[in-house]
């Protein structure tokens, strides 16, 4: 059996990769995508002893797949596999929190979007965004909108977007996909005028301007996939392996609500 393959499917990334929290000397599946000289480890992580995330990445196993672009163009157009959560501070309630969210795939994107801004009202012009809700913890209805901006990760397989809590927001409030009208929560991704996500190949990221969620979901290798779920595993070390999504009941009857996993306002 090969130690390595050249398609999409995790199973042909370097077989000596760990899973989900594996810290060690292995590294992580997550952490590794494909580059034009082969498969890659992202910069900065602890197996390779190096904490630089602007360090040139490390080619773990070299494949020039018959042609200068190689192993990123063999596998077509970038897949967006997982998600996961992080707080970067405490998710406070009074306009001061902050909340990420990453996407891992399998090839490095760049990425063309306005600055990040944390005010909430300056968000659409040239940005890559979505939407969520903040619901409250009784009734489970939306009392504000978080803007999920993209933040950072160009150059990497790992993007990070990042959204400021409004003060609306109450303390036990939690995470949903926004709905608006008959749009249903299915975290409907936008580029809006000049942004635009391309992977190492240049070829355009289509997922970048669809649904993550839901019956008509465009991630996953098949680009029919859901990355978020309830049956949907995430890939957040510090939540090791939930699922991204839970249904949760408010305190007040007969109320519930889809929302992500364990995060709340405080």
């Amino acid at each position: 059996m090969p130690l390595w393959g050249t398609s999409t499917d995790a199973d042909n990334q370097p077989k000596w990769l760990g899973g989900v929290n594996a810290e060690g000397a292995s590294g992580r599946k997550t952490d590794c995508f494909a580059a034009p000289g082969g498969w890659a480890m992202r910069a900065g992580q602890a197996n390779s002893g190096n904490d630089n995330t602007s360090a040139q990445v490390e080619i773990l196993a070299a494949l020039s797949a018959g042609h200068a672009s190689g192993l990123s163009a063999q596998l077509g157009e970038a897949n967006l596999l997982s998600v996961g959560w992080v707080t970067n501070t405490s998710l406070a309630h009074d306009g001061t929190g902050r909340l990420d969210i990453y996407f891992n795939c399998d090839e490095a994107l760049t990425v063309t979007s306005a600055a990040w801004s944390a005010d909430a009202g300056d968000y659409e012009t040239n940005q890559w965004y979505f939407i969520m809700d903040i619901l409250g913890p009784t009734d489970m209805v939306s009392d504000a909108n978080i803007v999920m901006q993209y933040y950072a990760g160009s150059g990497t397989n790992r993007i990070t977007f990042r959204g400021v809590i409004p003060a609306a927001a109450v303390s036990g409030a939690r995470f949903a996909f926004n709905a608006t009208g008959a749009t249903s929560r299915d975290c409907q991704m936008t580029t809006n005028g000049s942004a635009a996500v391309v992977d190492g190949n240049g070829t355009t990221c289509t997922w970048a301007d669809q649904k993550l969620f839901g019956s008509s979901a465009g991630a996953g290798v098949d680009h029919s996939s859901a990355v978020w779920g309830t049956g949907v595993a995430q890939y957040n070390s510090e939540l090791v392996e939930t699922q991204t999504l839970e249904t949760v009941a408010g305190s007040s009857s007969g109320s519930s609500a889809t929302v992500l996993t364990s995060l709340a306002c405080v």
